[in-house]
C-alpha cells in the first residue's frame, strides 16, 4: 500500500511499503529496514530561472559533479524532458576495495526549483534495490507553485 509524504511548496513522495523518511541537516533521507542502500534529497531553489527545466537538470547535475572533482563522461548524463519539469540523472562506481559505492544521482528540476537525489548503495546490490529507489524518484510530484 505504501503512504504518501508531501513536503510543502517542494513535492508529494510515495513510499512503498516499509520505507521511512526523516529531515537530517536540511535534507530528508530515505530508508528501508535491511535494505543496503539509501537515498538522500536536498531541496534547492533555482537562481537562474531563465534557463529551461531540461537545460538547467543537466547543468546543475555537471556542475555538483564538477566542484565534488568527481570525473565522468558528459555523455554519461541522462535526460529526460517531462514537460512541467526535467531530470538529469548519471550512474557512477567508486571502485575503492575497502568500501565500494554505486551513487545514481538525479537532478529533477522545474521552472523555480530543483532537487537533488543521491542514491547510494554496495554494487553488488545493484539490481532490484536501485530499480525501487528509481521507481519513487519517478512517482515524486512537484507541488504546483503560482510561480510555475
Amino acid at each position: 500500500m505504501g503512504k504518501k509524504v508531501t513536503y510543502e511548496r517542494w513535492v508529494n513522495l510515495f513510499l512503498p511499503d516499509g520505507w521511512n523518511e526523516r529531515e537530517e541537516m536540511g535534507s530528508v533521507l530515505l530508508e528501508k529496514e535491511n535494505w543496503p542502500g539509501m537515498m538522500q534529497l536536498s531541496f534547492i531553489e533555482r537562481e537562474d530561472t531563465e534557463m529551461p527545466p531540461v537545460e538547467a537538470a543537466k547543468v546543475l547535475l555537471e556542475d555538483m559533479l564538477e566542484e565534488r572533482d568527481v570525473p565522468f563522461p558528459r555523455e554519461a548524463i541522462r535526460v529526460e524532458d517531462l514537460g512541467d519539469h526535467s531530470i538529469a540523472v548519471i550512474d557512477y562506481t567508486f571502485s575503492d576495495k575497502q568500501e565500494p559505492a554505486h551513487w545514481r544521482i538525479w537532478f529533477l528540476v522545474d521552472s523555480s526549483r530543483a532537487i537533488l537525489v543521491a542514491y547510494v548503495c554496495d554494487p553488488a546490490h545493484d539490481g532490484n534495490e536501485i530499480e525501487e529507489a528509481s521507481r519513487i524518484i519517478a512517482d515524486m510530484e512537484f507541488i504546483s507553485t503560482t510561480n510555475d
